[in-house]
This record gives C-alpha cells, sequence and structure tokens, in this order.
C-alpha cells in the first residue's frame, strides 16, 4: 500500500508543472494534512502551520519539476521543503521580533520563572492524566493532537478502524477533561 501511495504521488508530482489543476488538487488532498502537522510541530502556531503548507504548495505549484524521484520519496522531499519552511519562519520570527526600547519593557524574570513553573507543573499534571487513559485512548489522542494527524490519519497509523479510533479519542479527551478539572 505504501509503495503505491509514493508511487502515486510521484505521478502527481510530474503532472502538477504542466498545470494540471485535477493533478494539483489530488496531491493537495494527500499532502496537506501531513505538511501540516509537520509544520505544526515545528512553529506550534496554527497560523503559522497554515501559513507554512500555503508557501510549500505554492512553490510546489510553480516548481514541483525540482522534485527527483531517484533522490527520494515525494512525500520526504515534499515534508523536507515543510519541515525547512517551518524552521525558516521561526528563525524570521526571532529576527522580527522588536527590542524592547527601555529596561522597563523587558519582562520580569520573577514572573517569567513563575510562568516556566507553571507551564511545567500544567505539563506534569497532564502526563498524569494521560497515564490514567487506557493504552489505546492515550495513542490515539496522541497521534489525532500531539502529531497533528486527522482521525483518517490517525487510524492508518493505528492500523484501527476508524471509527474506533474516534471513539478511543472522544472517551480518552473526556476522561482528560474529568481529570484536568480535579
Amino acid at each position: 500500500m505504501r509503495d503505491a501511495e509514493t508511487f502515486d504521488l510521484a505521478a502527481l508530482l510530474t503532472q502538477v508543472p504542466s498545470g494540471d489543476e485535477g493533478a494539483f488538487a489530488a496531491l493537495y488532498r494527500h499532502v496537506a494534512p501531513h505538511l501540516y502537522g509537520v509544520a505544526l510541530r515545528i512553529t506550534r502556531d496554527r497560523t503559522s502551520a497554515e501559513d507554512v503548507v500555503q508557501d510549500v504548495l505554492t512553490k510546489l505549484w510553480s516548481g514541483a519539476a525540482t522534485f527527483d524521484a531517484a533522490r527520494g520519496s515525494a512525500m520526504g522531499w515534499l515534508a523536507t521543503m515543510a519541515r525547512n519552511r517551518a524552521l525558516d519562519l521561526i528563525s524570521r520570527r526571532g529576527r522580527d521580533a522588536p527590542l524592547p526600547e527601555t529596561f522597563d519593557e523587558l519582562p520580569d524574570p520573577a514572573e517569567t520563572a513563575f510562568d516556566a513553573l507553571a507551564g511545567r507543573q500544567d505539563a506534569a499534571r497532564l502526563h498524569a492524566c494521560l497515564d490514567t487513559l487506557s493504552a489505546d485512548q492515550r495513542r490515539a489522542i496522541l497521534v489525532a493532537f500531539f502529531d497533528g494527524a486527522t482521525h483518517e490519519e490517525a487510524a492508518e497509523t493505528l492500523a484501527t478502524p476508524l471509527g474506533t479510533v474516534k471513539s478511543w479519542v472522544r472517551r480518552g479527551l473526556l476522561k482528560l477533561k474529568g481529570c484536568l478539572a480535579t
């Protein structure tokens, strides 16, 4: 199944440079969710991840002819493009951040340390609550939320029917909500 999928992506990539909108639409449906997951893991911001996917697909529309199947898989090439674009975005975001003009504008180190401690405590609480879930619920939630996968992708990754994955996610989220509320 994986080889057929790779072949299809490579075939679509050869059709896109000629302006084949159908091939581009099919390619978009297959790769956009995965590229979004890659970008979201790096940027940790939904809007930035969407921007990364848009940039990669725009470059793809105009430059897909640069894909060389002999050098690697189509999905690997696309994921590398998304990863590099996301890292560029983060790097630029850091450089573009305005510098404070006075010391009064700098964050209070005590508040920053408190925020970091609170964040660690929240993370520890979340991990403790995740440990209360069944192994299936925990894996489904980790794939769906922390890997940025859709329910369909999670079902494929977990080799489990879609309805079962949706149930695991829903029940797991309800259990997490109850655990975190206490």
